[in-house]
């Protein structure tokens, strides 16, 4: 979704910019002091322009958190911190500013000076000066490197396609059954938690599109006890569910009782009431509860075609994507 440009941290920022400025030139001026101070600009000038568009071009190519849609802010706030996220930009746009506000009040003194000595040490404490201030947003710099990686996994949903979000316990076989029903390849293994990411698939009925999503398993318990992959499954249920497949495991071979996946559903129940919910019985090759649910096997395969036939059906009745209220900036 996001390809946020490649952050240099403030050591390789310097040798970039210096690098760029000693290969400066100027012929201009009639004397040896003209041609002398003439460069100097040239190099300071370059100096702080090679910085400040560096600099700007980070802030550019990261998303901008006021106008990105709530599911992405959601995901940015659980994995980097839109808090951390703002400061870190913050810093680098002060930083910016600073660069060329230095580079030009030094060249002005450069022109005003008298002498090739004078003229070199001024240049001199232009890197100096430079060097400062890009040192002081080193950990910014950082900070920016290491949420490269977390931004470009968000998936790349289409506001306009029909979504569907799998939600339920760890381990109940929302990853199976994604990966069996779309292109999506998750990770699947015989643990809890398995699935670290929110995870987009695709499939088509007819000439419509639809998106799936994959989501980290789900514990019962209060908002402020969940953890982040917890968060993730929350925001997409919230903010691009057209319709949820509720997973229940009734074997409990996920190593969670059938009445507290009972007490989930009726959480998610409550918090998205105006989202369709279909609750389907997986692992039905080992036990079913009898309780006229759906059932299938996302091992076998078994009662898959007819739970997400039902599916499309609830996301194609509910609000539109392209007018999904949830999804508005």
């Amino acid at each position: 979704m996001f390809e946020p440009p490649r952050v240099l941290d403030a050591k390789a920022l310097l040798d970039k910019a210096f690098r760029r400025a000693t290969k400066a030139t100027t012929t201009k001026g009639r004397t040896r002091e003209e041609r002398t101070k003439n460069l100097a600009i040239a190099k300071v000038q370059a100096a702080g322009d090679i910085l400040a568009t560096t600099l700007e071009s980070y802030i550019k190519g990261f998303p901008s958190l006021d106008r990105i849609p709530p599911f992405y802010r959601e995901l940015i706030d659980v994995t980097i911190g839109v808090a951390s996220l703002r400061k870190n930009l913050a810093a680098v746009d002060w930083a910016r500013k600073k660069s060329l506000e230095l580079a030009r009040a030094l060249v002005r003194r450069i022109q005003a000076a008298r002498g090739s000595t004078a003229i070199s040490a001024i240049r001199r404490e232009a890197f100096g000066r430079l060097s400062s201030v890009i040192g002081q947003i080193d950990s910014n710099l950082v900070a920016l490197q290491a949420a490269r990686r977390p931004l470009k996994s968000f998936p790349d949903l289409d506001p306009e396609a029909p979504t569907i979000v799998v939600a339920g316990y760890p381990n109940v076989g929302k990853s199976s059954f994604v990966g069996r029903i779309s292109t999506a390849k998750p990770r699947v293994a015989a643990y809890p938690f398995t699935t670290q990411e929110v995870s987009l698939g695709h499939f088509d009925v007819g000439y419509t599109r639809f998106q799936v999503i994959d989501t980290p398993g789900l514990l019962d318990r209060p908002m402020d006890q969940r953890n982040p992959l917890e968060r993730k499954a929350i925001s997409a249920l919230a903010h691009v569910a057209d319709a949820v497949v509720f997973l229940i495991d009734p074997s409990e071979t996920c190593g969670y009782e059938l009445a507290v996946q009972q007490s989930l559903l009726d959480t998610v129940r409550d918090l998205f009431p105006d989202t369709p919910t279909l609750v389907v019985e997986n692992k039905a090759d080992l036990r079913s509860s009898g309780l006229g649910r759906p059932t299938m096997s996302a091992l076998t395969g078994a009662g898959v075609n007819a739970v997400l036939a039902e599916a499309v059906r609830l996301a194609t009745s509910s609000a539109p994507a392209s007018v999904h209220p949830a999804r508005a900036a």
